[in-house]
C-alpha cells in the first residue's frame, strides 16, 4: 500500500516556500484566445439548453 508522508510543520515544504503570487502570474502569449473560446462554447451550450427547456414548456402550455 502507498503511504502518505507526514508533513513536518517545522521544516518548510517546497510548495510552501514559493510565494503564492508567483504561481498566478500568467505566461505571456500562451493563451491565444482559447480561454475566451471555451467560455463562448460553454455559454452557447447553456443557452441552447435553456431555449430547449423554454420551447418545451411553451409547447406544453399551448397544447393544454
Amino acid at each position: 500500500m502507498l503511504k502518505m508522508e507526514t508533513l513536518n510543520s517545522t521544516h518548510p515544504s517546497t510548495a510552501a516556500s514559493s510565494s503564492p503570487l508567483e504561481s498566478h502570474v500568467p505566461s505571456s502569449g500562451s493563451g491565444n484566445g482559447n480561454e475566451y473560446f471555451y467560455i463562448l462554447v460553454v455559454m452557447s451550450f447553456y443557452g441552447v439548453f435553456l431555449i430547449g427547456i423554454m420551447l418545451g414548456y411553451m409547447k406544453s402550455k399551448r397544447a393544454g
